[in-house]
């Protein structure tokens, strides 16, 4: 039947469309979740640095030695610094593994590749993937599909 037809590709391409709308919407709320994510641990770390400073001015001793060691997602290394003078952050250890590398890399292997070099933090491939998605959203990588698999490379600057 012709109508039975004509009805099914519509109804087909509303759910191919319908797909990519949710595929771009979840893609929006993991960078918007990667994003707060990391506000969140910055506001943590300024609440150890804030709460470390009271007790040393409660006890009348210095604690400016003291290091006030990021919270639970591990998202600054010891003794490493950025150039805000935080400790580094995964955004800033996945740039940094990107523009050393020399072939595109998978959000598993730049997981990989940062968890053995930084074995005192805790990475997640999700959270890296979320955190490469942000940086080809700001220009600062790009994002290559072979078949099903994404790579990642660092984004050239223009001249």
């Amino acid at each position: 039947m012709p109508g039975e037809t004509e009805l099914t590709t519509a109804y087909s391409s509303k759910v191919a469309g319908d797909l990519e709308r949710n595929v771009a919407e979840q893609e929006r709320i993991r960078s918007e979740v990667a994003r707060l994510t990391a506000e969140l641990d910055e506001l943590m770390h300024d609440h150890g640095v804030l709460l470390n400073l009271k007790k040393a001015l409660q006890a009348g001793t210095p604690e400016s030695d003291r290091k006030v060691p990021r919270q639970k997602n591990g998202n600054a290394e010891k003794g490493a610094r950025n150039s805000r003078g935080g400790k580094i952050t995964l955004v800033e250890l996945i740039r940094d593994h990107l523009a050393a590398s020399d072939a595109p890399c998978s959000a598993s292997e730049v997981t990989t590749a940062l968890s053995a070099q930084h074995p005192d933090r805790h990475i997640q491939t999700t959270v890296v993937r979320t955190s490469l998605e942000n940086l080809v959203a700001k220009g600062r990588a790009r994002r290559t599909k072979r078949g099903p698999s994404v790579f990642y490379t660092a984004a050239t600057p223009a001249p």
